[in-house]
């Protein structure tokens, strides 16, 4: 199986929707659909129920994403290490943020790097609509430390 259909099985069991996964990954549904066939050729058995109101996960499918899943994580994560390691950079720094502006943040940025030069500093925007979805899928992790930044909050009716 290509590394790309593995992509599209993975993100098309987590949106259940053809062209939002098409349109997440940057190709047409018809390739979605294309790879997906594939794919339950090669196995031998539906990975998708799909009707004309939904797509569900057969029982295989579903195992097939929870066996892959990880292990494509962990690809993607080895792949990183490795850019890293090339940049000078052995250790990452994830911080996780709603709706900010990152410039209110440069300074401390610049003095976390001063300070820690072979730590990268990587910035994931959180949505307001899954705001622990980081957290679910392992993405991201709750550290408990200092307040760095207080955003006020203005209810207009």
């Amino acid at each position: 199986m290509e590394l790309r259909d593995i992509e599209i099985f993975l993100t098309l069991a987590e949106e259940l929707h053809f062209v939002r996964t098409a349109e997440r990954l940057h190709v047409t549904p018809a390739r979605v659909s294309q790879a997906i066939k594939k794919q339950e050729r090669r196995i031998g058995a539906a990975l998708f129920e799909r009707s004309n109101r939904a797509v569900t996960l057969t029982p295989i499918g579903r195992q097939l994403f929870e066996d892959l899943r990880p292990m494509y994580r962990g690809l993607h994560e080895g792949l990183e290490r490795a850019v890293r390691a090339a940049g000078g950079k052995t250790e990452v720094l994830r911080l996780g943020m709603l709706s900010s502006n990152v410039q209110d943040f440069r300074p401390l940025l610049d003095g976390f790097h001063a300070r820690h030069p072979a730590c990268e500093a990587q910035i994931r925007y959180v949505g307001f609509g899954d705001p622990f979805g980081p957290l679910r899928d392992g993405e991201a992790d709750l550290t408990v430390g200092p307040v760095v930044h207080i955003e006020p909050v203005v209810l207009a009716g």
